[in-house]
């Protein structure tokens, strides 16, 4: 069976980055691992963050694609944020970095946000036509509120590593949530978020 060696370079470049990390990883680090020259891998790949490039292209998308209509899909578009927070680790803490080196990671970063803000909002709106969040206060203040949550997902890594302890991402939208919720959204939540507590009441953790 003939060799991918394009596809040998993304899948042991994956796996070394997550392992150490994006910084800590070596474009001659990842040829070593595959048993392949150097020159033979810069051939595919002229620089390291265009390995990272074609990682985000082929990686597949499993926010969902239309606003969420209850609470518990609302929980599970913050479920899959903090879930792909876990899986690409290395990413998100080099989030800043990568985006200054690459347009292209630049522009997949707009892309994922537009499309993230754009359905929770959404979903927030849907969700106020049910009773379950209160309308705006002012113009523009679901935005603000999805900002914080999407703005805490991109960070909540290296804001753990910097706190010095491992909490839950999904907590922390929920609490940052809990303002717009109104009494029915809060009975309503604490079913699907074990995190809050008696009437949708953050818990201590």
């Amino acid at each position: 069976m003939k060799r991918d060696t394009r596809q040998d370079i993304l899948n042991t470049a994956q796996t070394l980055f997550r392992e150490k990390g994006y910084n800590a990883v070596s474009v001659g680090e990842i040829a070593a691992a595959l048993g392949i020259s150097k020159g033979n891998l810069t051939y595919y790949f002229k620089r390291k963050e265009a390995i990272v490039e074609a990682l985000l292209e082929c990686a597949n998308p499993t926010f969902p694609q239309d606003p969420p209509q209850t609470l518990a899909q609302l929980d599970a578009c913050l479920r899959d944020m903090e879930q792909a927070r876990e899986n690409n680790a290395f990413y998100f803490r080099s989030h800043t970095q990568l985006g200054q080196l690459s347009e292209k990671i630049r522009a997949k970063q707009r892309e994922v946000y537009r499309r993230h803000s754009q359905l929770l909002c959404q979903g927030l709106a849907n969700l106020a036509a049910q009773g379950l969040f209160r309308r705006e206060a002012f113009p523009g203040e679901y935005v603000r509120v999805v900002d914080t949550v999407f703005l805490t997902a991109v960070y909540w890594l290296p804001f753990c590593e910097i706190k010095g302890e491992v909490s839950s991402f999904r907590t922390q939208a929920w609490s940052t949530l809990h303002p717009l919720l109104t009494e029915a959204g809060r009975q309503a939540v604490a079913p699907i978020v074990p995190s809050l507590g008696a009437g949708g009441t953050p818990a201590d953790p």
